[in-house]
């Protein structure tokens, strides 16, 4: 899924709630204009790496997806330990100053 459209936006909130049932994340990428909130549901993987508190410009954000038979990208291998099994993996990562790495069952984008 392309998510380039989203270049230029801020990073300026992500929520991780691991009480839920399945899991989810909501990253929300704002501009001047629009704001597009990303949910990831089912989170089997989550990084970020935080620069600053008031948000971070995005540079690139990209969505690709972990097939659930047959081999990764090697730029994921990284990931193959939370490999589920069951499903088709969403790999979320988003970079600039802030990096985020989200590995989801099901991703949609609002």
């Amino acid at each position: 899924m392309s998510l380039e459209h989203l270049r230029g936006h801020w990073l300026t909130s992500i929520v991780l709630r691991t009480d839920l049932e399945p899991s989810e994340a909501v990253v929300v990428l704002s501009s001047e204009g629009a704001s597009v909130t990303l949910r990831l549901a089912g989170i089997v993987h989550a990084r970020a790496d935080i620069g600053s508190p008031d948000g971070d410009f995005v540079d690139q954000a990209v969505v690709r997806e972990l097939p659930q038979d047959g081999p990764w990208p090697v730029e994921a291998h990284h990931l193959l330990h939370h490999h589920n099994n069951r499903s088709v993996l969403q790999w979320l990562t988003v970079t600039g100053p802030s990096e985020v790495e989200i590995v989801a069952e099901e991703l949609r984008v609002e």
